[in-house]
């Protein structure tokens, strides 16, 4: 009884300490806001604009789950997309396009917008800084550029901003809706709106949706989907209360005797189905001799994680994937990149392979499958 006793006191002091502990974690401190997030009144965030619409009477609101939820409505819809923090999958921006087919809009904006929605920029533009920038309409306006390069448009595609140096913005249909791409994000930002007329930019472009019904801002994109997010609506004191119960019930059962650990496979579960069955299939390949097939099943797996990781269609060529690639990955990676991509890219053009070409390109392909898992 008096080791029970002593037990449950010490229970209680540790419960009482972390209580202590996350109080003095989460008091006095700042709260960390990251950028582009339209609930965040830091220089980065977008607030101001997304409070000056709600006080405008505009039926904006927030977006944080999957696009594949995004809403049907009557009427047309705008989504906001300002600098997606990661990159966005190939099935996720299907579903995007999806949703703009049905007759809604999404306005895209991003410094660098390539990789999204097939658009493409041109490079080697300068000066950056204070530029005049033209609308459809013919008004001027005075803003801020960031980027040294511009955008590529199609012939279908309306021009909705540019300056001397070419194309800031345009818009593109998709079925019954329409496409919006932008570059300098920032505009948006508390700090910078009301900097030179770039609150005037914003409007005008607009504007030219008067159509809409509601106005979302994604905030999936930036990471605000999944069970942690969903978290801020509660007060602390209930999050720590939450945390200290789980602990509690977990020392009670530990108390009680109960026991957990993991489910092991049987080893003829993975030795017998998966090890000797890869590597007869291996055998057959080499006894066969379909060395090109081997190294087409190989080239499929690499595109496939390409596209996991960095969003490139497995359709793309080798050319298009080093350009994709340029942008996302520093420059020693890159260069490993460009030599293992120019070292594949001869098997397009080639039906028969021998066994020296297959070793090599087998090994090649390894590489990359290695420095794209980050093995």
């Amino acid at each position: 009884m008096i080791t029970t006793k002593k037990t449950w006191l010490w229970i209680a002091v540790t419960f009482a300490l972390l209580a202590g502990i996350l109080y003095w974690l989460s008091s006095g401190r700042p709260e960390p806001y990251p950028p582009f997030l339209s609930d965040s009144p830091s220089q980065t965030g977008i607030k101001a604009f997304y409070t000056l619409l709600d006080e405008q009477g505009e039926e904006s609101a927030r977006w944080d789950s999957k696009p594949s939820r995004l809403p049907e409505a009557s009427g047309r819809q705008t989504l906001l997309m300002i600098e997606p923090f990661s990159t966005v999958s190939g099935a996720e921006m299907h579903q995007y396009e999806e949703w703009m087919e049905e007759g809604n809009t999404i306005w895209l904006m991003k410094n660098n917008p390539v990789g999204y929605f097939d658009t493409q920029v041109d490079y080697g533009v300068l000066p950056v800084g204070e530029t005049t920038v033209e609308d459809e309409n013919g008004r001027t306006y005075t803003v801020e550029v960031q980027q040294e390069h511009r955008l590529q448009t199609k012939g279908s595609d309306d021009v909705l901003l540019s300056d001397r140096q070419g194309v800031l913005a345009f818009q593109r249909s998709y079925g019954d809706g329409a496409l919006i791409v932008g570059m300098n994000p920032d505009w948006f930002t508390n700090g910078m709106i009301t900097d030179r007329e770039h609150y005037e930019v914003i409007t005008s472009i607009l504007a030219s949706e008067a159509e809409y019904s509601r106005i979302w801002f994604d905030e999936y994109i930036h990471g605000q989907d999944g069970f942690f997010a969903g978290l801020d609506v509660y007060p602390k004191w209930l999050i720590v209360f939450t945390l200290q119960l789980a602990l509690f019930m977990l020392f009670f059962l530990w108390m009680q005797g109960k026991r957990f650990g993991p489910s092991f496979m049987p080893r003829e579960a993975v030795v017998r189905f998966g090890d000797e069955r890869l590597q007869a299939l291996a055998a057959w390949y080499r006894k066969g001799e379909f060395y090109r097939e081997s190294l087409a099943v190989q080239e499929s797996y690499i595109r496939k994680l390409l596209q996991e990781r960095f969003g490139v269609s497995s359709q793309a060529s080798w050319e298009e994937i080093r350009h994709t690639l340029s942008y996302r990955l520093n420059d020693q990676d890159y260069r490993d990149w460009e030599k293992w991509t120019k070292t594949v890219e001869p098997l397009e053009n080639l039906t028969g392979v021998d066994k020296k070409a297959f070793l090599d390109w087998s090994h090649t392909f390894d590489q990359m499958r290695k420095e794209v898992q980050g093995s």
